[in-house]
């Protein structure tokens, strides 16, 4: 496959060597003029970007976000106002079960799909995804993979004629007008494809998400450098709960009430570290892991929020109790 060698040879990954057969100025815009995926200025010199809080446009309007239990890897679904983001898929064997729960949640297509790094637990499961779906835009964090799951992906890439954007730090993508939705890494690849994981923070009302992929220490300290706006109300714990990420002045200044760890049960890494769920429990985060808890569903009006898990149905923070009533009502 043409793309495929190209990244090889290269080490790099651009919009164009992914659809380097096709006229990039037809369906495949540049990433600057892209209007999903857009720069948070034009100046040369970018300055810390710190969105403005959204309002949901009703009270009938909720953001939810399925944190689907796809043993030891990431696969997260979020919707707002009939649009639909998917963040991973799962490795190899999980691609059927995404596709499976997608399809459940009447899910036709994909607004927007992003692979926060190329590790097989989080892409294996991606051509099912493709293969099934109308995908709008696929963003990728920019470092490859010399695997044959990730060249499986941009095969399924390719073929579909999905337009194909880079994250970078600063940029925001734009799913629906009720959300911000700003990318907090990479700022530059690393060549460590863990720590130039894509990070996200989103935005709804006063209700806020972190999905850190698996980033590790240095990618967050990267992050706070940066003076960004990182408060969040949801973490999802970097790296299934390993003890590279997830740091002290990280989850400080993130200062999560819900921390969700996306890891398979009995795994060989020994995933979530107890070190790393000490820190959790000594900063009051209420924790739940997709190994214990299975698929983890958080509902919010941008005001309150509530938390729902296969295992247990209806958990209630003290934050979101007036909410989740009023979700069960």
């Amino acid at each position: 496959m043409i793309a495929f060698a190209l990244i090889i040879s290269s080490g790099c990954v651009s919009s164009e060597s992914v659809y380097s057969d096709n006229n990039p100025n037809e369906s495949h815009p540049d990433l600057n003029a892209d209007p999903i995926l857009s720069n948070a200025s034009g100046q040369e010199e970018q300055q810390p970007f710190e969105p403005e809080p959204t309002t949901p446009l009703t009270n009938q309007s909720f953001l939810t976000v399925h944190f689907i239990d796809v043993g030891q890897g990431d696969s997260i679904l979020i919707q707002i106002n009939d649009k639909n983001m998917l963040i991973d898929a799962g490795d190899r064997g999980s691609g059927d079960r995404v596709v499976e729960y997608l399809k459940d949640n009447d899910i036709e297509e994909l607004d927007t799909v992003v692979a926060t790094h190329a590790h097989a637990d989080h892409i294996g499961g991606m051509p099912e995804v493709l293969n099934n779906f109308y995908v709008k835009q696929f963003i990728d964090s920019g470092n490859p993979h010399t695997t044959k799951t990730f060249e499986n992906m941009l095969i399924a890439i390719d073929e579909k004629d999905i337009p194909f954007s880079l994250a970078e730090a600063g940029q925001t993508i734009n799913l629906d007008p009720s959300t911000t939705i700003t990318v907090l890494n990479p700022a530059e690849l690393t060549g460590d494809i863990n720590d130039d994981s894509v990070v996200l923070r989103i935005t709804y009302g006063d209700v806020s998400f972190m999905f850190t992929g698996d980033a590790e220490t240095h990618a967050e300290d990267n992050i706070v450098a940066a003076e960004y706006d990182i408060d969040s109300d949801i973490l999802k714990v970097a790296h299934h709960g390993s003890v590279s990420s997830t740091s002290p002045d990280f989850l400080e200044l993130v200062n999560p009430e819900v921390c969700i760890i996306m890891v398979g049960a009995d795994n060989r890494y020994g995933h979530p570290h107890q070190e790393i769920i000490d820190r959790l429990n000594l900063f009051g985060c209420e924790i739940y892991r997709t190994d214990l808890d299975g698929n983890v569903v958080v509902k919010t009006d941008g005001r309150e929020y509530s938390v729902e898990t296969q295992t247990s149905g209806l958990v209630i923070p003290m934050t979101a109790m007036t909410f989740a009533m009023m979700v069960e009502a």
